[in-house]
């Protein structure tokens, strides 16, 4: 299974845009939004569902 991973720490940059172009281009049949903040991958790619929302635990700094 071939792996792709868009990063960047700035907003707006449209990340998930170009993830859910790969995504549809690709036909990938699993796929992450792990946006801790905002995930809307789903808002673009048209799920029914809002996805599970789990608490975060994580360190101060990266």
């Amino acid at each position: 299974m071939q792996q792709l991973l868009i990063l960047s720490g700035k907003g707006g940059t449209g990340k998930t845009t170009v993830a859910s172009a790969f995504i549809k281009l690709s036909g990938a049949r699993a796929y992450a939004d792990c946006d801790v903040d905002a995930p809307n991958l789903h808002l673009i790619t048209g799920w029914d569902a809002e996805p599970e929302k789990r608490d975060y635990y994580g360190l101060p700094k990266a």
